[in-house]
């Protein structure tokens, strides 16, 4: 079943949104937006310090012991796990905001289309001026086909998310078992053909890496116009990110997290399983990545992505849901409403130290130091959160985000 929107009052369809108030945010999303950005730098910084290898997707490989438990407990704790949480915030903010939209009678395509363009064109100057890894552009791209789902029902959404993640995660487990009956037949052609894609990418990396390490600002920016493999890879991925906002939809739909109370039974069944079955399940990938080749890497990832990483995340969201209905986590809530310019900011911060335009630490780090930058950098961002909510309000790139929604012609303040 389908709502229609409310029809549009022309006089008013730009100029007077109501304002989302302190008071109206539901502190449990501010907190869950917080804790992402946390895990989302930890997973991050391992790309800003290095060029990205196809073979780096197996953690076991990494050099020395130190750093090989460092990456694998990235692999297992954080990656896939809070962009995918991120996603989901995504995906509740948007049937909360249209849900506003539709409640005042505004013309909810228009703005929806705005903000989205407008987030386009925050994520491509990122993407292009930055850092070749944003995930906003994909955001945009992947918000066009989400608006298709806007007004469409809770059990619709949520059979579409699931329906989404089953079928990747069977391609997933398909290839690995396809795989696996090809190796134990001896298969020289998939052999060949695994250290064919293996090579091109090894011979990638070397020149990737001269260009970060000694390349000036502009050439970086060139590489990133001529050659966009993070749009690319971030649009590989759409498909989950697609489904996890549509289950942030429907968490916004049923009222999960308008009313925790009433749902507690549902978040701790949640936590107890997505903790309970998806932390094993990420070790069980880990593991599997680390006895086959590259095409073995990739299933792997996509079972990864699609399962592994979505259970847990919903695991960990559940219980920090409860554990922030006992406890008041202010850091985390002050940091989550700063979200966007969180995120942009670790860009700037650590594109500068491992550029060569800036401090040049690029591929002199090991995992363990990279981690232990990402985490400083996040502590400093918790503090400086409290500091400028409780002083300034909204952050700078959010302003920016809701003047070219509204327009700028008038002072937004929600």
């Amino acid at each position: 079943m389908t709502h229609a929107p409310a029809p549009a009052r022309p006089d008013r369809a730009l100029s007077a949104p109501d304002p989302l108030d302190r008071v109206s945010r539901i502190p449990a999303v501010d907190v869950l937006r917080g804790l992402a950005l946390g895990g989302i730098v930890v997973v991050n910084v391992l790309l800003f310090k290095a060029s990205p290898s196809f073979e780096h997707l197996a953690a076991t490989t990494i050099d020395g012991t130190v750093d090989r438990v460092a990456a694998v407990l990235v692999k297992v704790l954080a990656e896939g796990k809070f962009i995918g949480l991120f996603s989901l915030l995504f995906g509740f903010g948007v049937a909360t905001q249209v849900g506003r939209w539709q409640a005042q009678g505004l013309p909810w395509r228009r703005l929806y289309a705005r903000r989205m363009a407008a987030l386009g064109v925050i994520g491509a100057a990122h993407l292009f001026l930055v850092w070749y890894g944003d995930i906003l552009t994909t955001y945009a791209v992947v918000s066009v086909v989400l608006a298709l789902f806007v007004n469409r029902t809770a059990r619709t959404q949520l059979r579409w998310a699931l329906g989404i993640l089953g079928t990747l995660s069977a391609i997933g487990l398909g290839g690995l078992a396809l795989l696996a009956i090809r190796w134990l037949t001896g298969s020289s052609a998939l052999a060949a053909a695994e250290r064919s894609a293996a090579d091109s990418d090894a011979a990638e990396v070397p020149r990737l890496d001269e260009i970060y390490r000694n390349g000036g600002y502009l050439e970086l920016v060139q590489e990133r116009l001529t050659k966009p493999g993070g749009l690319i890879f971030g649009l590989t991925f759409s498909l989950v990110v697609l489904a996890l906002m549509m289950l942030g939809m429907y968490v916004a739909r049923a009222g999960l997290l308008a009313d925790v109370a009433a749902h507690r039974a549902r978040f701790v069944a949640t936590a107890r399983i997505g903790i309970g079955v998806g932390l094993p399940l990420n070790i069980l990938v880990v593991i599997v990545q680390s006895t086959g080749g590259l095409f073995t890497v990739l299933a792997a990832q996509i079972l990864l992505m699609a399962l592994a990483a979505p259970l847990l995340a919903l695991g960990l969201g559940a219980a920090v849901v409860l554990l922030s209905e006992r406890r008041t986590l202010r850091a985390l809530s002050a940091a989550g409403r700063l979200a966007l310019t969180n995120y942009l900011l670790q860009s700037l911060v650590l594109t500068f130290v491992m550029y060569s335009y800036g401090l040049g630490l690029y591929g002199e780090l090991g995992v363990a130091v990279g981690v232990a930058i990402a985490l400083a950098l996040y502590l400093t961002q918790l503090v400086a959160a409290v500091w400028w909510d409780s002083r300034v309000g909204a952050g700078p790139v959010e302003l920016i985000w809701r003047r070219a929604t509204y327009g700028w012609r008038r002072s937004i303040a929600s």
